[in-house]
């Protein structure tokens, strides 16, 4: 089966429609520095909230923004009229991402990175999930894999970044799957791979993952995105969608689904049973 993402991001979205009806919700999404894969997620981003009904706005800063100056940016836009707000991944290199992430309040906090909604998500004690692990249960769930079944899988995690490898992990380990997580500095990659019920890869290393590094009807979950040859590409070789019993294909994968779910999080969020208690 090859997830149609895009489809999947279109019946989630029919469904937020209904629930932002004649409600005035803003986002607020935060860009630092120029990226082509983060531009096209906020993009993304802007017309699916345009589709529902979400107003959008996006705060440009510069690549030489200090932490401090980024800090005082976020604390200025959480105080205003805004329903939600996102810092968009990755910040150039030498900012200290946690800080910056913190001075998001949780209310508003839908992709669930700060330390007080990381800490609830960890300790599974909250519904909102980061917007990729949100992403990989549904792809699961139209694989036939519900969370109770997660208990008999082996699951492999290529990268550790905050976004996809760190969430994914300690979502799988709290439902019971043996998880190994793999980096760069793994020994013997290959083995632990075709070892493996389920591989989430978010490494963003265009063709890491070949074929003969699955075994047959393995799921394989591509949440990376790289740039190669002017083309947006994930780390699993197309070819690998042969042995796969579940593959998601770079674009059109995970990618809408996830985008989906950064606004599901924003709805929920802003819930009325969340306003009223």
């Amino acid at each position: 089966m090859i997830i149609d993402g895009n489809q999947i991001a279109n019946e989630i979205k029919n469904e937020l429609r209904v629930r932002v009806s004649g409600r005035n919700l803003k986002l607020a999404i935060i860009k630092v520095g120029q990226n082509k894969a983060t531009d096209i997620f906020v993009e993304r981003k802007l017309r699916f909230g345009k589709d529902i009904g979400v107003e959008t706005e996006v705060f440009a800063l510069g690549e030489d923004v200090g932490e401090n100056d980024l800090c005082q940016k976020i604390s200025e836009i959480n105080k205003g009229n805004v329903n939600g707000i996102i810092l968009q991944l990755p910040l150039p290199k030498g900012v200290n991402i946690q800080p910056a992430l913190d001075r998001i309040s949780p209310e508003k906090d839908i992709d669930a990175l700060s330390s007080t909604l990381s800490g609830r998500f960890i300790a599974g004690e909250t519904t909102v999930l980061p917007p990729v692990v949100g992403a990989v249960k549904i792809i699961l769930e139209k694989g036939g894999i519900n969370i109770n079944d997660l208990k008999e899988k082996t699951v492999a995690i290529i990268g550790c970044g905050s976004l996809v490898g760190r969430p994914a992990a300690l979502w799988f380990m709290n439902n019971g799957s043996t998880v190994s997580v793999l980096n760069s500095h793994t020994r013997d990659l290959k083995r632990l791979t075709t070892e493996a019920d389920i591989i989430v890869s978010g490494a963003g290393k265009p063709g890491l993952i070949k074929p003969d590094m699955i075994k047959e009807g393995a799921i394989i979950i591509d949440a990376a995105t790289a740039e190669c040859d002017g083309r947006l590409v994930g780390d699993a070789d197309p070819e690998v969608a042969k042995k796969a019993a579940v593959f998601t294909p770079v674009p059109g994968g995970v990618g809408p689904i996830t985008v989906a779910m950064v606004f599901k999080n924003l709805v929920d969020l802003n819930s009325w049973e969340n306003e009223h208690g």
